[in-house]
């Protein structure tokens, strides 16, 4: 049946293909989507392996699962134990309605999606409620915000810092001195890990001498649970007759003990053989997939990217969206260290995490702050071929 349903207008997409359905039922409620709840969908026929679709069974029946295709099948996954996934047929009725962009609580009242704000210059010897820092982005230094925060507070943090080779961002040019520079990276990190919840996860990415250094000089004497990831891409600068070409960057990995937070399902990657023995043996336990390995290949967000915008140096949405999917839950907390083109938070936006976040530069926060509002990048902060779109 129709009904109107009223959305707060910091939730509203610009796009006519998006639509509002109420959900019924419990059968997601392990992503913290609820009976009653408010979900954004945005139409399209097509989902990729992870998406959360909905979709209509026999012509009459919709569901909210998340979407897997296999081998002969496609599989329609619940959030909650107390239910069987949805196994469709080659040949059955099914037609995709649309993938999830966002979920309204029934009990969430109207709010800006983020708010620009400067820390306090005067601190008071308490450090203030992480409810004061949520979903907020900071126009200043993120050493004092991280300073503010108090201990054990945040879920996932992800740092992609200024790797100090010489990059502008809005004109300003941060590099400094190596030693300085290595020595800021270690504060960074420690005030970081200070903040961070004793089950949560901490992600540095950089490059690799710069990490090699934090872990040397710091993380490696302090924190035993420590992994490196790789980040590979295909580039067309860099190239000399006298070495290989650089193309990649180094993912830090650091956790507080064994114990901490981690999805697999939600990052799970199909099995190449799934008509092995062992993986069905898998596959009927419940398993989703394979994990995923040490080394992940996105694309570079080049000047002709939709994702592109004025910011120097940007990272692929789909990395970052790994590795909040792989650590946190709906609600979770999300310390994105630097705002940059606002990528990072967007997606903390649309899997539903909360974030806090700071940004030196007005420029960006000023573009942050219109993709959050809008649900896209607007033409005036795009490029187009390498130049500002005019």
């Amino acid at each position: 049946q129709r009904e109107t349903i009223a959305v707060p207008k910091s939730k509203i997409y610009s796009s006519s293909e998006v639509y509002a359905l109420r959900v019924v039922g419990n059968s997601m409620v392990d992503e913290n989507i609820n009976d009653g709840d408010i979900i954004l969908v945005k139409q399209q026929t097509t989902a990729e392996n992870g998406q959360k679709v909905v979709a209509l069974l026999n012509g009459n029946e919709a569901t909210l699962k998340t979407f897997y295709k296999e081998k002969g099948q496609i599989r329609l996954q619940p959030a909650n134990k107390n239910f069987q996934p949805i196994i469709v047929k080659n040949g059955q009725e099914l037609a995709l309605q649309g993938v999830l962009l966002d979920v309204i609580k029934t009990n969430e009242t109207e709010r800006p999606a983020q708010t620009l704000i400067s820390p306090s210059k005067e601190r008071s010897q308490q450090r203030c409620k992480i409810t004061n820092y949520l979903n907020k982005i900071y126009n200043g230094d993120v050493m004092r915000v991280l300073k503010d925060l108090p201990d054990n507070s945040v879920d996932m943090i992800f740092g992609d810092p200024d790797y100090n080779v010489g990059i502008k961002y809005g004109g300003n040019n941060y590099t400094k001195n190596f030693d300085e520079y290595i020595n800021w990276y270690i504060e960074l990190t420690k005030e970081s890990m200070r903040v961070l919840k004793n089950d949560g996860n901490l992600f540095m990415l950089n490059y690799p001498q710069q990490n090699a250094h934090l872990r040397v000089k710091y993380l490696d004497l302090q924190f035993p649970y420590i992994n490196e990831y790789v980040w590979v891409y295909n580039t067309n600068v860099g190239h000399t007759p006298k070495r290989f070409t650089t193309a990649h960057r180094s993912i830090l990995h650091v956790r507080k003990n064994i114990d901490n937070k981690f999805f697999k399902d939600e990052v799970a990657l199909p099995y190449k053989n799934p008509t092995d023995r062992r993986i069905r043996q898998n596959l009927a336990n419940g398993s989703r997939g394979r994990m995923p390995y040490s080394w992940f290949e996105f694309n570079l967000v080049k000047n002709v990217s939709k994702e592109k915008t004025e910011h120097a140096c940007q990272i692929p949405q789909k990395l970052t969206e790994m590795l909040i999917k792989a650590t946190t839950k709906p609600r979770d907390i999300a310390l994105i260290l630097f705002g940059g083109s606002g990528a990072e938070i967007d997606v903390c936006k649309k899997l539903n995490r909360q974030f806090i976040s700071a940004e030196l530069n007005k420029k960006y926060c000023d573009i942050i702050n219109s993709r959050l509002s809008n649900g896209f990048i607007v033409s005036k902060y795009k490029l187009l071929n390498g130049k500002k779109r005019t």
